[in-house]
């Protein structure tokens, strides 16, 4: 739930704004005001608990490094051996918490609304990827960072979530107090 009716660079909340769009780069950047996000994170790790955490949330929860599993309009993505953000849409993010904490009376598995954390970009084009890689390591995994995966790192300085949605399309959470240095970035 944002508190602020913008977003982090002062747009209409809820919805996506073109930030700029490269055509000679074969780049467009777009900020997502539209992504809420929840944080899930357990007391243990156990495959009973991350299964029941599953079915309140609505959405399989990973078990391992770099797995983004999507299911219903939710993303569940691996954020540490022991916890996870679930991308929703922001209307949905209240009632996952909810489904999620009455499920677990007993604090074993703890949802927060997150949305405010983070800004979201959508990196679209040919060349979204050599643009990311300018900005630091994007994997050091033998292939890359293949779509369908995750992973947290820094760019341009910046700590950020890398999902890379689809062959040409990356998905860039930012933390908000960083969010216009990251844009600044991105148009230089």
């Amino acid at each position: 739930m944002k508190l602020d009716p913008r977003s982090a660079l002062g747009a209409e909340f809820g919805g996506v704004s073109a930030i700029a769009d490269f055509p000679a780069r074969g780049i467009a950047v777009c900020e997502r005001a539209d992504v809420g996000c929840v944080l899930v994170t357990a007391a243990i790790s156990s495959a009973e608990v991350c299964a029941k955490a599953s079915a309140a949330i609505g959405a399989e929860l990973p078990r391992s490094p770099g797995i983004v599993i999507t299911h219903g309009g939710l993303a569940a993505v691996w954020f540490s051996p022991r916890s996870w953000l679930i991308l929703c849409g922001v209307k949905d993010e209240t009632r996952i918490v909810a489904r999620v904490n009455a499920t677990f009376l007993d604090k074993l598995v703890y949802a927060a609304l997150f949305t405010d954390n983070f800004c979201w970009f959508e990196l679209r084009g040919l060349r979204a990827k050599e643009l990311l890689q300018k900005g630091g390591f994007i994997s050091l995994e033998r292939g890359g960072l293949t779509a369908g995966r995750a992973k947290q790192a820094l760019i341009a300085g910046v700590a950020a979530v890398i999902i890379h949605k689809e062959d040409e399309v990356w998905q860039v959470g930012i933390e908000r107090s960083r969010a216009r240095y990251f844009a600044d970035w991105l148009m230089s």
